[in-house]
């Protein structure tokens, strides 16, 4: 008798504790789940809210209160007022449905959040908004949390936003509708940062993508197309930048300015078509008396075609970065004499490598450079490259050069060009 009972205890202790390492397992993968978003989750953190175009701001917003609030800016309001949710909430996702949403103002982006674009998601940059004491902005997104949007400097090195990303489901679509000078995403001193599988369209003098010292960043799967036909058409559907008054390159007072670089940024699996430029970098900086480099950037596996200006590809001050196993192919450059697929300088151990270029005058060219005009104060910038990286460069093919180059230019003195180093591409 009294072994029976001792024995109905043993199973019912075994019982209790079995359901109590259960009840932990379950709550410690909830939260593993949750604390490392994904590619196979879509990266989802926090709680997840669902709109529609139709979908009005969040009560507690008090934004349908607002003058400014009107059919022109409601698609603005109401996906900032889930902005504002995710900071107090520390996190959140926001899955935005089919449908077109008109933005007429910036969206600033807190940690932690992720945006969903499901297939048929159309988001245009807004110009009306009803209201002059509410002109409508330049830029639709901005990494930066709602309750800092309006001050000064309070962003540097690179303890900005972190952990926000922007996913498509099928075909979703960001365009710009060639409003002068309008930018999709801006990001600054922001890490990790993740831009997948959006189709990104109709820029005018501005850029797809601002790329501000910035750390841990992929762009990958995207398509990049059209843009107007100005007089300037070097213009960067991606812009690899650094804050810096010196060179004017980055204008948002949130940034202290602090030529903080780039650091680990990957463009992957993505397309260029009829832009000025694809990707580069502009101007470069310099503090303390050295050069300031963009590090681990990589450029992989995209295409790149009917450009319409000279270097789709603009490397500038890069250090221990990787251009491999992309395409250029046509360079559409009736004003343009002696255009080249990728242009590059102040280069220090990048390594360009079997890379396809078609309908172009030359391959690839590498020269001294220093800015022009704003932050042509700085001293010139000089390419380093090691002897893999000349290995590399005889990796690279290159297809009906029309000037009859099959070789890579190197330039080694800063304004000589006439007596250049080159190294032999595989010609067809």
């Amino acid at each position: 008798m009294f072994q029976k009972a001792k024995d109905k205890y043993i199973k019912k202790g075994l019982f209790l504790c079995l359901f109590v390492l259960f009840i932990a397992a379950v709550y410690n993968r909830g939260n593993v789940a949750s604390a490392a978003p994904n590619a196979q989750n879509d990266y989802k953190q926090g709680k997840v809210y669902k709109i529609t175009p139709k979908t009005e701001p969040l009560e507690a917003s008090k934004f349908k209160r607002s003058k400014a609030y009107n059919s022109k800016t409601k698609n603005y309001f109401t996906i900032l007022s889930y902005m504002r949710q995710f900071e107090k909430a520390g996190k959140g996702t926001l899955v935005l449905k089919k449908g077109t949403y008109s933005i007429t103002n910036v969206i600033w982006v807190p940690s932690n959040v992720t945006i969903i674009l499901e297939k048929g998601v159309k988001i245009v940059k807004g110009t009306k908004t009803a209201r002059k004491e509410m002109p409508a902005s330049a830029t639709i997104f901005q990494l930066n949390r709602p309750s800092k949007s309006k001050k000064k400097a309070v962003y540097g090195g690179h303890n900005g936003e972190k952990n926000i990303h922007f996913v498509g489901k099928g075909s979703a679509t960001i365009d710009l509708k060639y409003v002068q000078d309008s930018i999709g995403i801006v990001m600054g001193h922001n890490v990790n940062v993740t831009v997948d599988n959006i189709n990104f369209i109709n820029m005018n003098n501005g850029h797809f993508m601002e790329i501000d010292a910035t750390k841990n960043v992929r762009v990958t799967n995207c398509t990049f197309k059209n843009a107007k036909m100005r007089n300037d058409m070097a213009k960067e559907a991606i812009n690899i930048d650094t804050p810096d008054k010196t060179t004017n390159g980055f204008n948002n007072a949130w940034s202290k300015m602090d030529k903080t670089p780039n650091e680990n940024l990957t463009i992957e699996d993505c397309s260029f078509s009829l832009l000025g430029r694809a990707v580069g970098t502009h101007k470069y900086s310099v503090k303390d008396g050295e050069q300031v480099y963009h590090t681990g950037v990589v450029i992989r596996n995209n295409k790149i075609s009917d450009m319409y200006w000279d270097s789709p590809i603009r490397i500038l001050n890069w250090k221990d970065s990787i251009v491999e196993n992309n395409t250029v192919d046509t360079i559409l450059h009736a004003e343009v004499d002696n255009s080249r697929a990728m242009l590059v300088s102040g280069a220090v151990n990048v390594s360009i490598r079997n890379n396809t270029i078609i309908n172009t005058d030359r391959p690839i060219q590498y020269m001294a450079w220093e800015n022009n005009d704003a932050g042509s104060q700085y001293p010139v910038t000089y390419n380093s490259l090691t002897e893999k990286n000349l290995a590399d460069l005889s990796t690279n093919r290159a297809i009906n050069m029309y000037s009859g180059e099959y070789y890579i230019r190197i330039n080694s003195e800063y304004g000589v060009f006439n007596v250049p180093q080159t190294v032999d591409v595989i010609g067809e």
